[in-house]
């Protein structure tokens, strides 16, 4: 007998997927979690044969959830279940996608048929299903993304926090130069046309080369404010280890 982790906000889609699973795997049983953090938790407990995991919930979304998850137990299966198609959401999910993974993105709608198919190609057949409309998206992200490299995304985030050059310097153990260095790949993969143009001095060239860095990323996608606000609680939690203060500083 499977067992499915079903996480997933509203009670009338957890009943609505629970109907679907049982027509599709005969007896199952299926544990349900209203948000990704209740998720992590039974997670961890029952150890589930597949999850399906609805993208936006409160206290943790679906893709935190899978990126806590995968960092562990890599060949996790998850289907994710989502009314979203739009290209962040696929970019987002393309990005903390480890090969390894069986995987799926079945979206929303009223075909029972198409969420069975789903459900049989991942857990039973290993074999991804990814919807044909957001198989058509991926396409379109590959054909047209700047892959950023994992030091330069994480300076990416740095700046984005407003960190000076000293200050990643010292968290990422490089040099200053070497901090100059990626924001100067950043600028040419994210930037289109950088004005160099006379500044009334060096520092408002940076500055202004910062803030398109920054800009950029968030149009492309490369970056989401709710990524932000947990990377901000661990930047404030590495300072207060680094300079041995408590925060905020009175």
């Amino acid at each position: 007998m499977y067992k499915i982790l079903l996480v997933e906000d509203l009670e009338p889609l957890r009943q609505y997927a629970r109907k679907v699973l049982t027509a599709t795997l005969g007896e199952v049983e299926i544990i349900e979690a209203i948000n990704g953090k209740e998720g992590l938790s039974k997670f961890e407990k029952e150890k589930p044969d597949m999850l399906i995991l609805d993208i936006v919930m409160p206290e943790m979304t679906g893709t935190k959830l899978a990126k806590q998850i995968w960092a562990n137990h890599p060949n996790t299966k998850i289907l994710f279940w989502s009314q979203f198609h739009e290209e962040s959401y696929v970019r987002e999910i393309g990005k903390l996608l480890p090969d390894e993974a069986i995987h799926g993105y079945a979206l929303k709608t009223e075909s029972e048929e198409k969420l069975s198919h789903a459900i049989r190609s991942v857990l039973i057949l290993d074999n991804p299903y990814i919807d044909p409309l957001v198989r058509t998206i991926q396409h379109s992200v590959k054909a047209k993304e700047s892959i950023l490299t994992q030091d330069e995304y994480s300076v990416l985030v740095s700046i984005t926090l407003g960190l000076t050059d000293k200050a990643i310097a010292d968290r990422e153990h490089i040099s200053v130069r070497g901090v100059q260095n990626r924001i100067s790949s950043l600028s040419n993969k994210l930037v289109k046309s950088v004005d160099t143009h006379a500044r009334e001095s060096a520092g408002m060239e940076v500055l202004n080369t910062r803030s398109r860095i920054i800009l950029e990323a968030f149009r492309q996608r490369h970056i989401y404010l709710d990524e932000l606000e947990e990377l901000e609680a661990e930047m404030i939690d590495w300072f207060a280890r680094r300079y041995n203060f408590d925060w905020p500083i009175a």
